[in-house]
């Protein structure tokens, strides 16, 4: 191949493509670069750059003198978090244009698990002592949902659950790791209203992070099936007749900063007060619109993008709506995956 360059200048090259790997951007030339290898400097040279996405991959084409383009991938599989309501409005844009690729068949499906990995390392436990029945506040919401007959639905027809990574596991490369993570989902699965509502979450790899494990080390330290979009998948389909039917998906005690400080901007905006206590119904916000864009994009929100991009083939097209509130003064999330 006639163009030969430093090892260094490849790296430095590479490091651009993964940096603009977030969210593919066209066409770009860069011009000029120059480097030096030992005593022998290479000369400056004219390149362009074709940064385009494939499924969850980037792919970046370089174009200089060569025959041949060389071609660098990198995978993606999450948009960075956004610090503001401006940049959750771009990101929330960012995912929903993701969901519509999956939803056209131009992404791939997320993984496959099968029926094993809910026990690999994970510990299911029915919640009892008069905690049977749905958290305080959410029975209007169940009662209008379509399927519930107008009625919220009984004890015996809620999966109060909470699922624990309290044992030893295999990690996707198949190595026994010994130590659990500690992570814990406390979730409501109501088939017969279609509904999922989380309403405790700390994901392996959240805990890991507070624990200020290595970045690069945590894919290896815990579970294959470990975050929140597929553990609320797979606990769902293994209780309800027809999974395809899932519509609603709900998160009450929202205590993530970030969640809660977009919610706060949209309820405060909307309504004009610096204090909003806002009942149910409460505000809905359509994904077509920038407070559901910035609400898809919130630390809450963002697991339905991926469920929905994850299991488009199986749910069909769908246009989430989302609708936030207070309820005995803890905020809530709730998103209807409207059929279309």
């Amino acid at each position: 191949m006639a163009l030969s360059r430093p090892l260094s200048a490849v790296l430095i090259l590479l490091s651009s493509i993964i940096l603009l790997s977030l969210r593919p951007i066209g066409n770009k030339t860069l011009h000029r670069h120059e480097a030096a290898s030992g005593s022998q400097p290479f000369q400056d040279v004219d390149l362009a750059l074709n940064i385009t996405s494939e499924g969850t991959r980037t792919v970046a084409l370089l174009f200089g003198q060569h025959d041949q383009p060389l071609k660098f991938t990198t995978e993606h599989r999450h948009v960075k978090r956004a610090i503001n309501y401006q940049e959750a409005v771009c990101k929330g844009g960012e995912l929903w244009d993701m969901i519509q690729e999956a939803f056209e068949g131009r992404r791939p499906p997320g993984p496959n698990f099968g029926p094993n990995e809910l026990s690999n390392g994970w510990t299911e436990s029915p919640m009892s002592g008069g905690l049977g029945g749905l958290p305080p506040g959410w029975d209007p919401a169940f009662a209008a949902f379509s399927g519930g007959g107008g009625r919220a639905p009984s004890e015996s027809q809620i999966k109060n659950l909470l699922t624990s990574q309290d044992k030893p596991f295999r990690n996707a490369q198949g190595t026994q790791v010994q130590t659990p993570t500690g992570a814990r989902y406390h979730q409501y699965y109501v088939p017969s209203h279609n509904a999922i509502l989380a309403k405790y979450v700390e994901s392996p790899k959240y805990l890991l992070g507070k624990r200020n494990v290595p970045a690069a080390n945590i894919p290896s330290l815990v579970p294959p099936l470990n975050r929140l979009s597929d553990m609320s998948w797979y606990t769902y389909s293994k209780y309800a007749p027809n999974p395809a039917g899932l519509r609603y998906i709900g998160h009450h005690f929202i205590s993530n900063p970030e969640s809660s400080d977009i919610i706060d901007q949209i309820l405060k905006a909307t309504y004009n007060t610096n204090t909003p206590n806002i009942a149910w119904p409460g505000l809905q916000a359509s994904i077509n619109t920038d407070p559901g864009k910035a609400l898809l994009a919130t630390p809450n929100g963002v697991g339905i993008a991926w469920l929905l991009m994850d299991h488009a083939g199986v749910l069909g097209r769908r246009l989430p709506v989302a609708r936030v509130w207070n309820a005995n003064g803890f905020r809530c999330m709730l998103w209807d995956l409207v059929p279309q």
